[in-house]
């Protein structure tokens, strides 16, 4: 059955600092709240009708409010469907964000590697960022180019915590339906094409720039997902990439 949702912020400037969501399925009302990209404390309240609990679900959105949060999202969830398109123009937005972040941090940096990182049961998804600076400096030379996880930059990443609380719903003891595999699929597609679709806007710029600079999405202990690295990369770069496979082999 589908229920309501709202989700509310407070802000640290424009990036997200503590949440909290509302939802209300059959006549069950449930809270949570905390610092962004955390799990928070959550409530759960049953109530004799539906009319009720829709009563409680308005009171909590209008407590919210009076608390200082300020709404960022409303909808209605169907338990059994996930919605890979909101999650795509939620991680697009946040990217944006986060990549914008990073030079803003680090202006001395000239950064041309960008990743979206996420891990092998779909919970999480953040940014991270490479300068040539960074790889100059450091002696694992393209070894490092290739593993986000040794990268020196992960400015912006409570941007992503709208993205994080609609992968959380999977993962919560909350109404969901959709099979696993389906949902996992469905959230690395969004990431990748959120890259993606970055890229075809110009942010990691175009001609020089971008054969100088590497897009990557990866799943932290896992293997990489057939056909990421050729969608998000010039042949350049592609190239790049297989001669330091191919030095592997040799």
């Amino acid at each position: 059955m589908p229920g309501n949702y709202s989700l509310f912020y407070t802000f640290d400037g424009d990036q997200p600092a503590r949440f909290r969501e509302v939802r209300v399925f059959g006549t069950t009302v449930w809270t949570a709240g905390g610092a962004a990209m955390t799990w928070g404390e959550e409530t759960r309240s049953d109530y004799a009708s539906a009319a009720q609990a829709r009563a409680a679900y308005a009171a909590h959105c209008q407590a919210a409010l009076a608390d200082g949060h300020a709404l960022a999202r409303e909808s209605l969830i169907d338990p059994a469907a996930f919605d890979v398109a909101l999650l795509q123009s939620l991680v697009a937005d946040a990217a944006r964000l986060a990549f914008d972040a990073v030079r803003a941090a680090h202006p001395g940096q000239h950064i041309n590697a960008f990743a979206l990182v996420s891990d092998d049961s779909a919970m999480t998804i953040g940014p991270m960022a490479n300068s040539r600076e960074a790889l100059a400096a450091s002696e694992y030379g393209d070894e490092m180019l290739w593993n986000p996880a040794e990268w020196a930059f992960d400015d912006g990443g409570a941007y992503f915590d709208s993205a994080y609380r609609l992968l959380l719903q999977a993962h919560r003891d909350l109404p969901f339906d959709v099979d696993f595999a389906t949902f996992r699929t469905g959230v690395f597609e969004a990431c990748i094409a959120a890259l993606a679709q970055l890229d075809a806007e110009g942010a990691f710029g175009a001609g020089a720039q971008r054969d100088d600079s590497v897009l990557l999405f990866e799943v932290s202990d896992s293997e990489a997902v057939e056909g990421a690295m050729a969608r998000l990369n010039p042949p350049a770069v592609l190239a790049r990439f297989e001669a330091w496979m191919a030095s592997w082999a040799d």
